[in-house]
């Protein structure tokens, strides 16, 4: 493409190619993930680190009760019973609630900013996560706080009816029920937050329309979290096959997490959000563009004018 548009292609993206021509536009969503990938793979490690400020509640919170299971697991007096450990790991889950819930606001401010890069559009990191943190915290908030209570529910319900089972097997519907409901809620997740901070919509509306676009895409939103799952699916293979380095691997894993590894899953999954609104929300709204950031499909006959940032 040249030497100016390979300089201004590293530091400022697509948008700053002052020899930007239209052919140069990708014609497919991988290939307009690869080169938002190229572009704004060291950005993201900012973005990562300022993300993971808001996870540390968590983190500090699991590594305190891994200590405590470790202890526990170790007692070879015979102090700890089965029940303790159970108890454990359902206090473990109900502190979790609030500090999963405090995550909302800034995933909504980071879904923005990716959300403009995986159009490949400009976006100022800290003043543009600023904006969306403040426009829309609380329907944020109110997905942070569901996806907090979900797992201590679904841990609750499966002790409930897992009980029941030895009275009847009719049990295992209502314990199948739960854990479809958990799933599906997960793989919907990954729509709601860029819908939120792209559309004005009532919360329910946001929720209803994530879970009905979730289940009609059904195998794509399987492979999109199993994507975002094989590096953890890596790790542990690697610890079965060599245990010697178990706590090696641990804490690679941990590292890339922290640095990088969250908002590069996230750029995935925000990509898969705005293909799915595109392509079945957007055609309904008047006036909102479809295909951003992709080459059109008349472009022989398109003059291509860089447009000023909408946001």
């Amino acid at each position: 493409m040249g030497l100016r548009n390979m300089m201004n292609n590293y530091f400022y993206g697509k948008q700053g190619k002052g020899d930007f021509t239209v052919e140069n536009l990708p014609q497919n969503r991988r290939q307009l993930f690869t080169e938002v990938l190229k572009v704004r793979w060291s950005a993201m490690f900012g973005v990562n680190l300022l993300y993971m400020v808001a996870w540390l509640p968590a983190i500090i919170w699991t590594i305190l009760n891994l200590v405590t299971l470790y202890t526990m697991l170790s007692d070879t007096a015979g102090a700890y019973t089965g029940d303790d450990i159970v108890g454990m790991f359902a206090t473990y889950l109900l502190i979790m609630i609030p500090c999963v819930a405090v995550t909302g606001p800034f995933n909504a401010g980071v879904t923005y900013v990716l959300r403009n890069w995986a159009r490949d559009e400009h976006s100022f990191v800290i003043s543009d996560f600023k904006d969306a943190v403040k426009a829309n915290w609380k329907q944020a908030l109110l997905v942070s706080v569901i996806d907090g209570l979900m797992p201590f529910l679904l841990y609750t319900c499966w002790r409930f009816y897992g009980a029941m089972l030895a009275q009847s097997s009719f049990y295992v519907v209502p314990i199948a029920l739960v854990v479809l409901v958990f799933i599906i809620w997960r793989l919907s997740c990954m729509l709601m937050m860029p819908m939120l901070i792209t559309y004005k919509l009532r919360f329910r509306d946001v929720v209803r329309n994530s879970v009905l676009m979730t289940i009609a895409k059904l195998p794509f939103a399987v492979v999109i979290k199993l994507a975002t799952l094989a590096v953890p699916a890596l790790a542990l293979g690697l610890g079965l096959l060599i245990p010697s380095i178990q706590m090696h691997i641990i804490m690679i894993v941990s590292l890339l997490y922290f640095i990088f590894l969250v908002a590069f899953h996230k750029l995935i999954t925000v990509s898969y959000a705005n293909w799915l609104c595109e392509t079945y929300l957007n055609p309904r709204i008047e006036g909102a563009r479809t295909n951003i950031g992709l080459r059109p499909e008349n472009w022989d006959d398109v003059t291509y004018i860089p447009e000023d940032d909408e946001d």
